[in-house]
This record gives structure tokens, C-alpha cells and sequence, in this order.
């Protein structure tokens, strides 16, 4: 915590961004606000603005770290609520693990290792937003829609935000609305250029529903990632255990790949052609509890607003506002916690000096890793892109990337250097490490799959 404080901060979006960010600035400010455009369910529900709640969302062990640090005892809360935690003692956890399935490889990650938590993105949301408006320094408005900024006369420094008609006064502004946030615009409005950015024209479209299994359904999985018939292929399966026991499942495709179903007869038929085997069995050995929901993204977008030549004072972007990556690779909240504790950090230094483009380079240096591990595997389906610098690392060789996934089937110390790539803790470069480059190459039939699924080990059969 700072030995200075300022008067007050406005944060705009009272998603997982903005309610983090609200959290971590009230260490700073005597005063924060958040300004939300939706309504605000009192109990975990979907919202008018965020069709994208409807479909899967995980949580990597980075961001668990970073909300347990900021939310003490939100395991146990989240477990109450019907929610898997590693504490929860729910013996749906056991010692199961996640399966990252590509093809005939399937890559098992001990549920310990990842530490994350069996909750939908609706629960998560609504027990941290309870949490949120609880700080006695922190308001949540909603209905609450902000359509521009304030700035000095000289608009060198932005001094609030235009919400729902009135003005809105601040020391600083944060953007937390999402993928389509409208700071670029706004800046412009005031005489600056927008930020450069990068473009991956992904085309991802989503069809998922919340399924309760059959009571006879016993699986070993706990999450079920990727969800691939072939390696690398465009079409693939998530299938999280969420609370209350049910089954949260999305089907995605990339890059213009074969239309997926919306109804539940097309959609079990195109688990069973085009995804694993574990996908369309969780499909077939569950019932639907509501509606098949759609949803698409057309491209992602990260602006670079640490690059920009000239920006005012007193204005910051984070989370999707600022790098909205692939969303079906699932590092959106986890992102958002990192950048928010980032944040935190700077402001921690407590010298105002250079103190906005500082942060801007930090928030972008926490969201670079996501932005690469999904470039990687959007450049491997052919995505178009403007503006996209290529770093060696999304550059893996196919043959090379194949090796290294069907060694992390089979040997743990790859597996364990994987799982850290995948959940933000280690950067990819580190799969190119020596050490590991050797694992990776040395013939399959030489390792020990002792420490890994017996069942996994005959899926590969081991050669």
C-alpha cells in the first residue's frame, strides 16, 4: 500500500476488470467509482451487455493467485455457493485432473497443479462484485452509461468522465469496458491520435449450453480443454465441471472452420464427428438445463497504448480495453487480475512522476504473454492480421509444437513446464529451453508414464 493517496478514481465497467481494478485502487484513493452501463443482478446472472458470459470461461492459477491475494477467504465463499475449489472437500474433485486433449494426445494436468476453481464466470463475477461494494471507499453504479471524457483547458489532462449525463470528476480513469471500448474514439475526440494496434481476424464462433450429467456419469476429468478430434484442427470442445455439479460446455471454431449447430440433435451429431471422444460423450450423458446460446468474435485487437507517441494524463486502459486476445483460449479474467495487480504496483512506488506512462507499460508488459501463447495458436490456423509483430516464440515449428505436446502427455517434468506456459506463470520462450528441448526430443518410447494417467499412456499407446 502507498504512503499517498489521491481524491478519487473512476473505473469504467463492472465486469472482472473494472471490479478488480475498483478493488485495487481503493488502496490509493479515498474515493473510487465504477460506472456501469447494465443492470446488476443480486444473485449470479447473465447480463443484457455480456452475451460472452453465456459460454465457458476458466480461470488460470495466475489469476486465482491474484484474487485470493486481494479477496481473502473467496475460495471458501465460492465453495459455499456450490462452487469445486481445491478445499472444498467436494469428493467431485478428488484427484481428478484437466485434460488438454489434441487429437490422439491427451495432456493430463493434476487438478492441484492448476488450482483453479470449478465456477461459472457468472459466480465468480457476482461473489467478487458482493466483495467490491462492500469496501466502504468504493460506489458501483449501474445504469450508468459514461460517453466521453473531461479534460484541463489545455487537454493534456483527463479530469473525469461525461456518465449518464453529468459530469463525473477524477484523478484518474481507468477503462475496463471490454473489447469494444470506445477510448480510442474518445481520444480522438480531444485532439489525439488513437494507439496503434494489432489485429487477428480470428473469426471464432461459440455454441455452448449448461448440461446436468447423468447420475451415472463418473468421469476422471475435471475440465476437459481443447476438446480436438485431430491435432490441429480449426473445430475443437471445452467441458467444464462447474457448480452445483452441472456441466458448463462450449464448442468453438476458428477461422471460417464448418458452422456449428445450435440445436441439441445437430450439436451432439457435430461433437461425434469433429470433436474428441470425451467432448461428445459429456455431450450425449447430460441433459440441457437451459437454452443453446450463440455467440461470435470477429477479431481481437491489442492496443498498444504504451507505444502511443502522445497521451493525456490521468487516463489508463486494462483487461480486453486494452488486449482483447482470442477469447477461446480462455486467459480473459485471469489477464484482467494480472494487469489490475500490475497496476497496483506502480501506484505502490507512490512518485506521480512519468506515473501514466509507467503503468501503460506495465499493464501491456502482464498481457504480452496471453497475447503471444494465443497468437501462436491463431497464426497456426491461418488468421489474418494487421499490425501483428511476430516474436520467435509463436514461431514454433508444427513439427516441434506436436513433440512437445505428446511429450507433456508422457513426461511430467514437460507437462509441469507446460502447464506453467499455459497459466501465465512462465513466458513460452521457456519451452525452448534446453533442458526441456531435450525432453522433448528424445524418442517417446523412453519415458515413464508412471507419474501420468494409465489411461492417458493407452490413449497414446506410447510410441
Amino acid at each position: 500500500m502507498s504512503h499517498w493517496r489521491f481524491d478519487r478514481a473512476a473505473v469504467l465497467g463492472a465486469g472482472i476488470a473494472g471490479l478488480v481494478t475498483a478493488r485495487v485502487l481503493s488502496e490509493h484513493y479515498d474515493e473510487v467509482v465504477v460506472a456501469e452501463r447494465d443492470v446488476l443482478p443480486d444473485r449470479p446472472g447473465h447480463r443484457r451487455f455480456v452475451p460472452q458470459s453465456h459460454h465457458a470461461h476458466g480461470l488460470l492459477s495466475s489469476g486465482r493467485r491474484v484474487l485470493l491475494g486481494l479477496f481473502p477467504g473467496l475460495s471458501a465463499e465460492l465453495a459455499a455457493a456450490g462452487a469445486l475449489t481445491p478445499g472444498s472437500g467436494d469428493p467431485a474433485m478428488g484427484d481428478r485432473s484437466l485434460f488438454l486433449v489434441r487429437g490422439e494426445t491427451t495432456i493430463r494436468i493434476p487438478a492441484w497443479w492448476s488450482g483453479g476453481f470449478g465456477a461459472s464466470r457468472i459466480l465468480i463475477e457476482h461473489v467478487i462484485r458482493a466483495r467490491v461494494r462492500a469496501l466502504p471507499n468504493v460506489t458501483v453504479l449501474e445504469r450508468t452509461p459514461v460517453t466521453g471524457l473531461l479534460t484541463d483547458r489545455s487537454r493534456r489532462r483527463i479530469t473525469g468522465v461525461r456518465a449518464a449525463g453529468e459530469d463525473l470528476g477524477a484523478d484518474l480513469v481507468v477503462d475496463a469496458s471490454g473489447r469494444n471500448s470506445p477510448l480510442p474514439e474518445w481520444l480522438e475526440r480531444i485532439g489525439y491520435r488513437p494507439p496503434p494496434q494489432s489485429v487477428v481476424h480470428s473469426d471464432v464462433r461459440y455454441v455452448s449450453v449448461v448440461t446436468e450429467p447423468d447420475s451415472s456419469f463418473d468421469p476422471e476429468w475435471l475440465a476437459i480443454l481443447g476438446g480436438q478430434a485431430e491435432s490441429g484442427s480449426s473445430v475443437g470442445g471445452v467441458v467444464l465441471r462447474v457448480e452445483h455439479g452441472l456441466l458448463h460446455i462450449s464448442f468453438g471454431s476458428i477461422a471460417r472452420s464448418e458452422p456449428v449447430p445450435a440445436d441439441l440433435a445437430g450439436l451432439r451429431d457435430f461433437a461425434d464427428r469433429l470433436t474428441a471422444p470425451v467432448v461428445a460423450e459429456a455431450l450425449r450423458r447430460s441433459t440441457p438445463t437451459g437454452p443453446i446460446r450463440t455467440f461470435r468474435v470477429r477479431s481481437n485487437t491489442r492496443r498498444h497504448y504504451d507505444r502511443a507517441r502522445e497521451m493525456p494524463d490521468g487516463i489508463l486502459a486494462l483487461g480486453d480495453a486494452a488486449s482483447a486476445a482470442n477469447p477461446i483460449y480462455g486467459q480473459g479474467m485471469s489477464v484482467a487480475a494480472l494487469s489490475a495487480a500490475a497496476l497496483g504496483r506502480v501506484l505502490a512506488v507512490g512518485d506521480d512522476a512519468g506515473f501514466g506512462r509507467r503503468a501503460a507499460r506495465a499493464i501491456a508488459a502482464t498481457s504480452a504473454e496471453a497475447w503471444r501463447l494465443a497468437l501462436g495458436e491463431d497464426l497456426r490456423y491461418r488468421c489474418r492480421t494487421e499490425g501483428v509483430r511476430s516474436p520467435w516464440t509463436t514461431r514454433f515449428g508444427e513439427d516441434y509444437r506436436n513433440r512437445l505436446e505428446r511429450a507433456a502427455a508422457l513426461d511430467p517434468e514437460v507437462a509441469a513446464a507446460f502447464n506453467d506456459v499455459l497459466n501465465l506463470h512462465r513466458p513460452l520462450s521457456s519451452l525452448a529451453s534446453p533442458r526441456i528441448i531435450r525432453r522433448v526430443l528424445r524418442p517417446l518410447r523412453d519415458r515413464d508414464p508412471g507419474p501420468l494417467s494409465a489411461t492417458v499412456a493407452a490413449v497414446l499407446g506410447a510410441t
